[in-house]
């Protein structure tokens, strides 16, 4: 389950930063002095392959992996740094995190699950290459209506 951590560095003093964690994820989110999300980032199987989906306002969506430094020389210590990473585990990542958040405050929770979802339509939307189907000039409502009796 995730569990909000109480005591978070604020360096920002527009802003007001939470963190909640788990064995699995770890949830950092900014609210403005009114209390509306602004940005958040959610980091995913930190344990083993770290990734991270950020979002924010008004950038929108990207898609992280951590770079740990390894491969480095020995003894040139590197700290981990957010990198491009490629698709978003969206089929292990969201039922999880549903089941991670229940206990969360809900408008936290409502909030990051509603972004998570917008993010993967607009993905499809991207994927479908169009915007609008493709009909026939019969199969054009506005045509059959118009040739309807009654009307």
């Amino acid at each position: 389950m995730l569990r909000e951590v109480l005591v978070v560095e604020q360096n920002n003093p527009t802003l007001k930063r939470r963190w909640f964690e788990s064995d699995y994820f770890d949830l950092f989110i900014w609210q403005d002095p009114g209390g509306a999300f602004v940005r958040f980032q959610l980091c995913y199987d930190v344990e083993l392959n770290e990734r991270a989906l950020v979002w924010s306002d008004p950038e929108g969506f990207y898609h992280d992996g951590v770079d740990h430094g390894e491969g480095m020389d020995v003894g040139v210590g590197q700290a981990p740094i957010l990198v491009r990473d490629g698709k978003f585990d969206s089929g292990t990542v969201v039922p999880r995190f549903e089941r991670e958040a229940a206990q969360m405050p809900a408008d936290v929770r409502d909030f990051v699950l509603a972004k998570m979802r917008a993010h993967l339509i607009e993905l499809h939307r991207q994927k479908m290459g169009r915007k609008r189907v493709r009909r026939e000039r019969w199969q054009q409502r506005k045509l059959r209506l118009k040739a309807s009796p009654g009307n």
